[in-house]
C-alpha cells in the first residue's frame, strides 16, 4: 500500500476512533447525569459526591481524546502559550569556536592535525571551560554555565509564531548545545592528555564513562539551558521548555506525549563485552532521570546473539515493562523488514512525541544510508528529536581505534553532516 494511502487510512481510523469515543463518553456522561438526578431525588445527597467524580473523569477523558496534535514543522511539540502561539524551530547558530574548526577542516589546514591543535594552550583552556560548564549544569544542577563559558556553546534557535497563520512575531528562544570541535568527541580525550590539565578535571567522568568512552561533553535537550534574552546571563534556566519539561512527561499524567529511545547497536542494557563504559541504554536512561524524564519505550537492536536471560538480567524492574529487545541487525533498505525508520513509523510515533536515537553498529555501509534517509525523508526526520551517531571517517586521531582507513570521508564530511542535521532541528551528537 502506498505511504500516502496508508497515512490517509491511518488518519481516518484515528478520526473515527476519536469521534466515536467522544460521542460514547459524552452520551455516558449525559446519561450518568440523569441517573444522579434520580438518585438524589430518591436517596438524598449521599451518592452525589462519587457520581460527580465519575462524570468529571469521563468528560476529562473526552478532553484528552480531543487534544489536537500538529506537525513539528508548525510547532515545537505543542509548546503553546495562552495567546495561541507556538515556538517553532528556526535555525542553528554555531559558536565562533565551532566555526574556527569547520573552516580549518574545510580548508584542509587541520586535517589529521586535530590532536596537535587541541593541545594548544588556548584550545586546552576552552576545552576545560566547556567540560566544567557542562558538569556544573548536568551533574551539579546549575541553571546555566558561567557567563564566560556561554559563548563556547552553539545554539538551537526557535521562533515564536502566533495566530492561525502562525506568523513570526520576531521573538526568539535560544537553547544551548555542545559545539562541534576537534574530532567531535570529548576535546580532552582520545588525543594525548593535554599538558597542564588538572587531574581532577581530566578524570571528571560519570558512571558508564572513561577516557575512551567519554559522554560528559553532551548537552542533551532535557538538560540544556535556554532563555528568551541571551544577553542577560541571569536569564538562563533548565527545564520548562517543551518537549523537555519534567512536568510534561510524568507517566502519572494523562494525555502526554510518548518518550522513545531507539538504541541501534545496543549490545546489552548495562554493558558491551563486560565493558560498562560502552553502555548506551543505561547511560541515556540514567542521564534523563536527572530531569525526572522516563522513557515509555526503549527499542533495542543487536545483531550479536545473546541468551534471553542475559538480555534481561540487569534491566531494572521499572524499566523492564518498557524495554523491547530485537536480537537482530538492522537493514538499510527503506522498505526492509528491519529498517529502523520503518519500524519507528510502524509504532505510530508522531512529530509530537519525543524520540532519541543512538546509531552505532560499526558498519558504515549500513549506518551512512540510514543517516541519509533521516536527512532526506520528510516523513521520517520530523519524528526524531535527538541523535547520537558515531560517524566513521578517515582521521588519523582514530586510527588506534578504527585502524587505518581507505574511506574517502574525512572530518570535513562529519562537520557538514552534523551541522546539516542540526540546521533542520535535530539535536545531533557524536557518539564515542
Amino acid at each position: 500500500m502506498p505511504n500516502k494511502e496508508r497515512e490517509t487510512r491511518k488518519s481516518a481510523r484515528r478520526s473515527f476512533l476519536k469521534w466515536s469515543g467522544i460521542s460514547f463518553l459524552s452520551m455516558l456522561a449525559l446519561n450518568k447525569g440523569k441517573v444522579i438526578a434520580a438518585d438524589v431525588k430518591n436517596r438524598g445527597l449521599r451518592p452525589l459526591f462519587c457520581n460527580t467524580i465519575y462524570v468529571f473523569l469521563a468528560m476529562f477523558f473526552v478532553g484528552c481524546v480531543t487534544t489536537t496534535k500538529t506537525s513539528r514543522y508548525d510547532e515545537l511539540r505543542g509548546t503553546i502559550d495562552g495567546d495561541n502561539c507556538v515556538w517553532a524551530f528556526h535555525s542553528y547558530e554555531p559558536s565562533s569556536w565551532e566555526m574556527e574548526w569547520r573552516r580549518g577542516e574545510e580548508s584542509g589546514e587541520r586535517r589529521d592535525q586535530e590532536c596537535e591543535v587541541l593541545a594548544q594552550p588556548e584550545e586546552v583552556k576552552r576545552s576545560v571551560q566547556l567540560i566544567t560548564a557542562i558538569y556544573n549544569v548536568v551533574t551539579l544542577g546549575k541553571s546555566a554555565p558561567p557567563p564566560e563559558s556561554i559563548d563556547l556553546f552553539s545554539r538551537m534557535i526557535y521562533a515564536r509564531r502566533c495566530g492561525e497563520k502562525r506568523e513570526d512575531t520576531g521573538q526568539r528562544r535560544v537553547q544551548l548545545i555542545e559545539p562541534l570541535v576537534g574530532i567531535l568527541r570529548d576535546p580532552l580525550t582520545i588525543c594525548p592528555q593535554p599538558v597542564g590539565v588538572d587531574k581532577q578535571i581530566y578524570n571528571l567522568f560519570g558512571p558508564g564513562e572513561n577516557a575512551g568512552q567519554s559522554k560528559r561533553h553532551f548537552l542533551l535537550g532535557p538538560l540544556a539551558p535556554w532563555t528568551d534574552t541571551p544577553n542577560d546571563p541571569k536569564s538562563w534556566r533548565v527545564g520548562g521548555f517543551d518537549p523537555w519539561g519534567a512536568s510534561a512527561v510524568s507517566r502519572q499524567q494523562p494525555c502526554v506525549r510518548l518518550n522513545v529511545l531507539m538504541d541501534i547497536g545496543a549490545s546489552l542494557y548495562d554493558g558491551w563485552g563486560g565493558n560498562t563504559a560502552s553502555v548506551s541504554a543505561l547511560w541515556v536512561v540514567e542521564r534523563f532521570k536527572q530531569r525526572q524524564l522516563a522513557f515509555d519505550w526503549i527499542v533495542s537492536f543487536e545483531i550479536e546473539k545473546h541468551d534471553p536471560d542475559d538480555v534481561y538480567r540487569n534491566v531494572p524492574d521499572d524499566v523492564l515493562p518498557h524495554y523491547l529487545y530485537f536480537n537482530q541487525g538492522v537493514e538499510k533498505s527503506p522498505n526492509g523488514r528491519w529498517n529502523p525508520w520503518r519500524i519507528l513509523q510502524g509504532m505510530s510515533v508522531t512529530p509530537d512525541d519525543y524520540v532519541v536515537v543512538k546509531l552505532d553498529i560499526d558498519v558504515p555501509e549500513i549506518e551512512n544510508p540510514l543517516i541519509n534517509q533521516l536527512m532526506e525523508a520528510e516523513d521520517i526526520r520530523p519524528l526524531v528529536d535527538e541523535v547520537f551517531f558515531e560517524h566513521h571517517v578517515n582521521v588519523k586521531a582514530m586510527w588506534m581505534c578504527w585502524g587505518t582507513s581507505t574511506s574517502s570521508l574525512t572530518m570535513k564530511d562529519s562537520y557538514r553532516l552534523f551541522a546539516d542535521l542540526r540546521s533542520v532541528g535535530v539535536r545531533m551528537h557524536s557518539w564515542p
